[in-house]
């Protein structure tokens, strides 16, 4: 049976990390400004499909059914009178 001069050389070491892991995590993409965002925030072109209807593509049918301008004069005279948000 061969002998092994030094036990401890033969077995591998473990692995140590390349770099420190950050403190805090990165901060996410800047996301882009939606010009004319409907009342679920997404804009129009999320709204725009190849098939019939303007339901939201992100929020789905159920959430929002149509595109409604979040900025529209009849929003910003019920926001006037304390009536919406």
């Amino acid at each position: 049976m061969p002998v092994i001069p030094d036990l401890h050389a033969a077995f591998p070491t473990q692995r140590q990390p390349l770099s420190p892991v950050p403190v805090e995590p990165p901060q996410p993409p800047a996301r882009d400004v939606v010009v004319e965002p409907c009342t679920c925030g997404h804009g129009p072109e999320t709204h725009e499909h190849y098939r019939p209807g303007t339901d939201c593509g992100a929020c789905g049918r159920a959430t929002c059914g149509e595109y409604r301008r979040a900025n529209s004069a009849w929003r910003r005279f019920m926001r006037s009178m304390g009536l919406g948000r």
